[in-house]
């Protein structure tokens, strides 16, 4: 059986990732979504990649043998500032600016992570969905969700995606900026893909979704 943090000691354990809204301009639902799920990839590359400091690499394979929660969080200005002290942390600077913080226990988060607001960010996508990526991440069209957490759910499916991949393949698209394209499906096209997506995300049902819920599916160009 595989073995569950969450069912040692009863603490969930998360990826805390924290993304860079300001407020003027905000930046786009579908970027921050695309930026998410590029940011955790290479995140969990450098976190369990051979230049990893042990500790490190321990607290993310232990997180990855169990749930893979994801907590998105948003910071600007100062908080954003102080959040990057903390060490164990990925900046990705892609279309949007975001933090990756190691896993460790949601009781044990640091106070600069911890103050930061989470749950109600929703944006605007104002810029046309296209898969342009060989990654595409598509979202349920029957499930309605805020940025943040159709955020995560792009980050639970880039991760995904990588841990599938062969090694040589994982490595070129980590080189490229590891790349996903987001969209939300035609509804008349969901089922389709729920049945042959090679990645379909159930959620675990913390928030806003009952658990369980298919969130997002992805397909890949290899």
């Amino acid at each position: 059986m595989t073995y569950s943090p969450d069912e040692r000691d009863g603490v969930p354990w998360a990826m805390q990732v924290v993304v860079r809204v300001e407020k003027d301009p905000a930046p786009d639902h579908l970027a921050v979504l695309r930026s998410v799920g590029s940011a955790v990839a290479l995140a969990l590359a450098a976190f369990t990649g051979p230049n990893a400091e042990e500790e490190v690499r321990e607290r993310t394979e232990e997180w990855r043998s169990g749930p893979i929660r994801k907590v998105v969080r948003r910071a600007r200005g100062a908080g954003w500032t102080r959040q990057l002290a903390v060490p164990g942390v990925l900046v990705h600077a892609g279309e949007v600016d975001v933090a990756v913080h190691v896993p460790g226990r949601v009781d044990e988060v640091d106070p600069e992570i911890a103050r930061l607001q989470v749950g109600g960010l929703v944006l605007e996508a104002t810029d046309e969905p296209e898969r342009t990526a060989p990654v595409d991440v598509v979202l349920n069209p029957h499930v309605e969700m805020t940025t943040g957490k159709a955020a995560a759910q792009v980050g639970h499916a880039a991760q995904l995606v990588l841990q599938a991949l062969r090694p040589e393949t994982a490595a070129a698209w980590l080189a490229d900026g590891a790349p996903v394209s987001v969209r939300t499906a035609a509804d008349d096209a969901w089922e389709r893909l729920l049945a042959t997506a090679p990645v379909v995300v159930a959620d675990g049902g913390f928030t806003e979704v009952a658990p369980g819920t298919v969130t997002v599916v992805a397909t890949h160009g290899w």
